[in-house]
């Protein structure tokens, strides 16, 4: 029907641009004779009161409605037209009038036309007893509900799939928060829906959106959950600023929201035992290192890196020239390169010796692109202008072992030859110091390691495993988005990407654990399988993560070792070698997830 009543039929052909206002989806639309309008409006108030089965408002189409018609200024016909094949139903008021308008025909036929041939889209309502006789032919055969009936307007509501009101889920933590601690991860919190009797569960495709009140305490993590099986758990939320008092808070579309009690976010404090006369301590600064057995540490502080034995004694220091860029361990040995080009290779006994490689003919820049330890752990390091260089540590003049043309971005050694990713991101297979087997792989590698009896590449978009006896190479999407940080292993690497997402993985492309942490960390440190990882944030504090969660943040650097028996933690003025299930969450198992 037209807002003034015209009885002009639409006009036959195209319709023109509709309003933004038309693109939405309508719930019902309304199809009435001006004659007829008291009882479209008592019917459009009706059925505004229910809720659909979301728990949301309904869209209701009447023309003249002022919140759910045609918008003053429209074109009334293009609207109308845009309108009614964007509704889920139709429902036609059969009067007698109804019949004898042509845009009402017209809204007929179309309904009938879009009606499935289980019927359920065009709902007719006879709202006078003498229309029955008027009905055209071809809608005939659809039933309709007639208004002296005592209960047509369940009928109704029922036949469009809306709800009484008051029939909203109510939504409930299952989980109680009594505090939580700035950085650490929250025990996983669960959302559940209570639904009244008889509504129509949560759908297959709903969503719960958890925030916290004040804003000021910063929550994060994955904030919006899917639902399954009526409940959406959140796995990674922690907080990044301390306050006396914040809730948290879950809504979802067309739900009731709730809200948690109110609990404080404090500090992170630091365990009173560390302060035992009989804590191992160096009186050290600075980034530590765990070296391959576990024991012995070397601390980066400045440009100075020092080796601490395994009985806590300084034994020798070297200096860089530049910010470290790569770190690489061996059997016995650990290797750091700076972005100058300046090689420290030490082992946990102390002998440790510093090299500054020299660039190619005519080259002014000498950047390190990956280090890789062979068998007997000698080191190697690929630059970016593609040079390969080996480096023993008894001394020995470094050797040049290739040229790759490409440049060097990854490295691995093995017994027979080396595995060269290039800066164009092929992979090339030397023997002898000979180009062998090549493979195409993705422009950005980020790094290669041996694991068993595969060598795995990670590179922005995905991981590449080579098999290196029999040349397969099998190539897989990233589980998490581009990745931005990496750290390989020899049982599984660990990858993060921009927004925080990350897990680890093994030699068989199994994810172990997936965690979420602060955009821009990045993973230095792994044990257990992945159950134990540091991951150091953009501000320079770092982060113990244990089976995905994070329990235990320090201002300071932090490491552990190889085996996860123990973490090296920086209190700003020593270095403090604890068991790492004295920083919070209690042992990891180191099981498969």
């Amino acid at each position: 029907m037209t807002p003034a009543g015209q009885d002009a039929a639409p006009a036959a052909g195209g319709v023109g641009a509709a309003p933004p206002s038309a693109a939405g989806q309508w719930d019902v639309f309304i199809s009435y004779a001006r004659e007829d309008y008291i009882q479209a409006k008592d019917l459009h108030d009706a059925l505004s009161a229910c809720v659909t089965a979301h728990g949301g408002a309904p869209r209701i189409y009447l023309d003249v409605s002022r919140t759910s018609g045609t918008p003053l200024g429209a074109d009334w016909q293009s609207f109308l037209e845009e309108a009614l094949p964007r509704s889920r139903h139709v429902v036609a008021l059969y009067s007698q009038t109804y019949f004898d308008k042509p845009v009402c025909q017209w809204e007929l036929h179309e309904a009938y036309k879009l009606n499935p041939p289980e019927g359920g889209r065009l709902v007719p309502l006879l709202i006078d007893p003498g229309a029955a006789a008027k009905v055209p032919y071809i809608v005939n055969r659809i039933n309709w509900i007639p208004t002296s009936r005592p209960h047509w307007i369940d009928e109704v509501r029922g036949a469009v799939g809306l709800l009484p009101a008051g029939t909203r889920t109510t939504l409930r933590f299952d989980t109680s928060v009594a505090e939580a601690v700035v950085g650490h991860t929250l025990a996983p919190v669960s959302v559940t829906g209570s639904v009244p009797e008889g509504t129509p569960p949560w759908p297959v495709d709903g969503t719960v959106t958890v925030s916290a009140e004040p804003a000021g305490a910063e929550l994060t993590g994955t904030l919006t959950a899917p639902v399954v099986r009526n409940a959406a758990v959140f796995t990674d939320l922690a907080f990044r600023t301390a306050t006396a008092e914040v809730r948290l808070v879950a809504t979802a579309p067309g739900c009731e929201p709730a809200s948690t009690a109110p609990f404080p976010v404090r500090a992170p404090e630091e365990p009173p035992s560390w302060d035992a006369a009989d804590r191992p301590a160096l009186a050290a600064r600075g980034r530590p290192v765990f070296f391959p057995d576990g024991r012995a540490l070397a601390v980066l502080d400045g440009r100075g890196l020092t080796v601490h034995t395994a009985g806590h004694e300084a034994a020798s220091t070297a200096q860089l020239r530049d910010r470290p860029r790569l770190w690489a361990r061996g059997r016995r040995c650990l290797a750091v390169a700076d972005w100058s080009g300046r090689v420290v290779l030490a082992d946990p006994d102390g002998q440790l010796r510093a090299v500054d490689l020299p660039a190619r003919h005519g080259g002014r820049f000498n950047v390190p692109g990956a280090l890789a330890f062979g068998p007997d752990d000698t080191l190697y390091i690929g630059l970016w202008g593609g040079t390969v260089w080996r480096l023993p540590l008894d001394g020995g003049t470094p050797e040049r072992v290739l040229e790759h043309r490409a440049g060097v971005q990854v490295l691995a050694a093995e017994s027979d030859g080396l595995l060269v990713g290039g800066l164009d991101g092929g992979l090339t297979r030397y023997t002898g110091g000979r180009a062998g087997a090549e493979h195409t792989l993705e422009p950005l590698l980020l790094a290669m390691a041996r694991v068993r009896d595969f060598v795995l590449v990670v590179g922005e978009q995905r991981i590449h495993r080579l098999d290196p006896a029999g040349g397969r190479l099998l190539q897989v999407s990233q589980p998490v988005g581009a990745v931005t940080a990496t750290l390989p292993g020899g049982e599984l690497t660990a990858i993060v990407d921009a927004a925080g997402h990350g897990v680890c993985f093994d030699a068989e492309l199994a994810v172990r654990v997936g965690f979420h942490t602060v955009p821009g960390a990045r993973p230095v440190a792994a044990a257990r399988d992945g159950w134990l990882l540091v991951l150091e944030y953009p501000d320079g504090s770092h982060a113990l993560v244990r089976e995905g969660r994070t329990t235990y943040v320090s201002r300071h650097p932090m490491t552990l070792s190889p085996d996860g028996l123990r973490a090296a933690v920086s209190d700003g003025e020593r270095l403090l070698v604890v068991p790492p299930e004295e920083l919070g969450g209690g042992p990891a198992e180191g099981k498969r997830a």
